[in-house]
Order: structure tokens, then C-alpha cells, then sequence
């Protein structure tokens, strides 16, 4: 199993470009929006046929009650018409949800098992990373879930100025994937762009993180993966989906490479239940 966490330093791509990874992927996936700002796929790619029934914040009484392990697989939902291959879990309905969360997102890894066990690759949308005096916030940012993540892709477009304005929120990265997780190695950037400037080495260079990925605009995809109603267009043809699929062989490829480094077997189990779909 391979969980990469997508995140941005400011309001970016990052749901569509986690959408197209799920959407995309050689194997079942299961992508989990865990943005604090709360879910946008619900409202936009699903058109508000999953209600608030279902999601992350039903999982933060979960782990109060101490049965979020049994209870994970309850709250995903199917992310298209591909029976069972490609799950969400939908995000919080509301973003004062997110003080809820406080002491939850800790307890969401361990509970990963039962998707390692049915074959799944989790794609975790983290939004914009939150940070309070220059470290991530770990009550209302899932920063636990990145320090466990193999792979820590930082949205980003391809401009100076996006690059700049990045710094600070890599910095912080670094150093917790450094202090608390399982090293700066796990940290790439996917850079999404319309006319690839300044070239991705400079930006790769200036922050001192390697590019895993790149995504050409591809607006009418976009387009269909943020609001739904089209999606006569999501093929594997189309040039975002297309090069999402491809994005997956270098992620892949670091997470394997890491995990035989780190010498990590896996996630721990907890109060494992069935997968329900």
C-alpha cells in the first residue's frame, strides 16, 4: 500500500490534482479528504448525492468511543462506477468540524490496515497546510497523517511567485518531517503549469525539493473533476488524467524505496472491521 498526501501553501490545485490521482491510479484507491476547510469533492464532483450521513466527521465520535477501526470502512463511499475500486472518504461538512478533530487525526493511520488488506493505495488531500508560529498545527491540521504518509506531494504552480511564497510553508515541512516523521525524503513537488516558467529545475532548486510530477492545465478536465456535471471528457485520454496516472510511477517508486530504508512493514491495526464499500 502506498498513501500520498497532497497539500499546497496556499489555496491551489490541490483537490483536483488529488481527484485526478485517485480517479487515475494503476490500483483501487481510496482518497480521503481530510482539508480542514472541509469537503469540496462532495458538493462539486459528487453534485451533493452523498449526504452528511457519511465522512470524516462521523469517525471523530468514532475515536472517542474507541471504535474508529471498526467503523473506517463504514464511512467511504464510491468514488465512480468502478464497483468498489475507487472510494472516498468525504470530508468534513463544515470547517468548525475541524476543532473536533483534535486528537482524531493521530488515530486515522492505524486504521489504514483494513485498506492495506483489500489491496488499496490511499491519495490523502490535506489542503493548505496550516501552520501557528512556524510549525504545522497538530489539533486542526492532519499533520500526523503526513509525518506517516511515504510520500508528501506539495501542490504548487509552476511560477516565481508561487515558489516564493512557498518557502515558509516548506521550511515547516521540512523540519516536521524531519522532527517528527520519517524524514525530508518523503517531501516532492508536483507542479502544476500552463507554460512551464520559469523551467521546474530553477523551482525544484530555489526550495531544495525534488519534482516528482508534473500537470499540464488542462481546464476541462479540471473543469469536470471540481463541479461534476460533465464528465464525458475523464478518460484516461485526457491529458491531466493521463499524466496523473504517470505520476504514480515515481511516487511509487520513492515510497518503496523509503520503506526499504526505514525498514517499515506496514501500519499498525487497530479494532480492525470488514471492508464495506
Amino acid at each position: 500500500m502506498t498513501v500520498v498526501a497532497l497539500v499546497s501553501a496556499r489555496s491551489g490545485a490541490v483537490t483536483v490534482s488529488a481527484l485526478a490521482m485517485a480517479l487515475a491510479a494503476p490500483r483501487k484507491t481510496v482518497l480521503a479528504e481530510l482539508d480542514p476547510a472541509g469537503s469540496s469533492v462532495r458538493a462539486g464532483f459528487l453534485q451533493g448525492h452523498v449526504d452528511a450521513s457519511v465522512g470524516l466527521h462521523r469517525l471523530a465520535t468514532a475515536s472517542r468511543a474507541g471504535t474508529l477501526g471498526s467503523q473506517f470502512a463504514e464511512q467511504l463511499v464510491s468514488l465512480d462506477s468502478s464497483v468498489g475500486n475507487r472510494m472516498l472518504l468525504p470530508g468534513l461538512t463544515d470547517p468548525a468540524q475541524a476543532s473536533a478533530m483534535t486528537g482524531v487525526w493521530e488515530h486515522l493511520v492505524p486504521a489504514w490496515p483494513v485498506l492495506e488488506q483489500n489491496g488499496f493505495d490511499i491519495v490523502v488531500d490535506a489542503g493548505r497546510v496550516l501552520i501557528e508560529s512556524g510549525e504545522l498545527s497538530s489539533a486542526r491540521y492532519p499533520a500526523a497523517v503526513l509525518r506517516r504518509a511515504d510520500v508528501v506531494l506539495l501542490v504548487l504552480r509552476q511560477s516565481l511567485v508561487a515558489a516564493v511564497a512557498a518557502a515558509p510553508v516548506v521550511a515547516a515541512l521540512k523540519r516536521d518531517l524531519a522532527e517528527r516523521g520519517t524524514g525530508v525524503e518523503a517531501l516532492g513537488l508536483l507542479l502544476v503549469s500552463e507554460n512551464k516558467q520559469p523551467p521546474a529545475a530553477e523551482i525544484a532548486h530555489r526550495l531544495q525539493v525534488p519534482m516528482l510530477a508534473q500537470f499540464d492545465w488542462d481546464p476541462d478536465t479540471a473543469r469536470a473533476l471540481a463541479h461534476g456535471p460533465d464528465r464525458r471528457g475523464l478518460t484516461l485520454k485526457s491529458v491531466l488524467l493521463r499524466q496523473a496516472r504517470s505520476a504514480w510511477e515515481p511516487v511509487t517508486a520513492l515510497a518503496a524505496r523509503r520503506r526499504t530504508q526505514l525498514h517499515v512493514g506496514g501500519y499498525a491495526p487497530v479494532h480492525q472491521g470488514g471492508f464495506g464499500g
